[in-house]
């Protein structure tokens, strides 16, 4: 397990200078081609979003009275909560309103044709456990509140918000356990590469 915490991520422009955004993970890493990256973006003014073709993309709330999303042709998404998310295509052509002033998000993006993502937001009130095999990395991320997670070897770590987890399959089963009075809100994501054919 290793321990990436959003301050240790130095905040660059959008690509269409709408934003800022702190890159926690990248892979690979470099500055080419990415099957997937885990960021925060700060969204200061309303507009639209970068356009990643061939990206899957699902963004989590984690600060701020919130934003709605309206994709063209597809509909719109307003999260309005810390641990609200939703996922769509990085294709398509997406503006962003905020509810209420700047708000932050969790972003994270894999490429669809060569990249298996799973993702989900849990509340934890009690303990959660994530189960790590078959898979490249397990993300786990504290949108809200603090945690513990401990791993196969006993090795502990203490999350809290925006600390992500970088976990692969030899961590074995993660056993996260809340710390606080009230729920906090975990962001997990597992990826692994396809297989190529032939």
């Amino acid at each position: 397990m290793r321990l990436l915490r959003e301050i240790d991520s130095a905040p660059v422009p959008w690509k269409n200078g709408g934003g800022l955004t702190r890159e926690i993970l990248r892979e690979p890493t470099g500055e080419g081609v990415f099957d997937w990256r885990l960021s925060v973006a700060t969204i200061d003014t309303a507009g639209p979003f970068s356009s990643f073709d061939g990206y899957d993309r699902t963004l989590v709330l984690v600060r701020g009275a919130g934003v709605e999303l309206t994709f063209a042709g597809h509909g719109s998404s307003r999260l309005t909560a810390p641990g609200q998310q939703v996922a769509f295509d990085g294709g398509w052509s997406t503006q962003c309103a905020l509810l209420g002033g700047p708000s932050s998000d969790l972003n994270l993006m894999s490429a669809r044709e060569r990249v298996i993502c799973e993702t989900r937001c849990v509340a934890l009130a009690g303990v959660e456990r994530v189960l790590t095999a078959g898979w490249s990395e397990t993300l786990v991320c504290c949108v809200s509140g603090a945690i513990n997670l401990t791993n196969n070897a006993g090795e502990a770590l203490r999350l809290e918000v925006v600390d992500t987890a970088r976990c692969s399959a030899a961590d074995g089963e993660l056993v996260c356990r809340n710390l606080g009075n009230r729920p906090a809100c975990l962001f997990v994501a597992r990826l692994t590469r396809r297989e190529r054919e032939g």
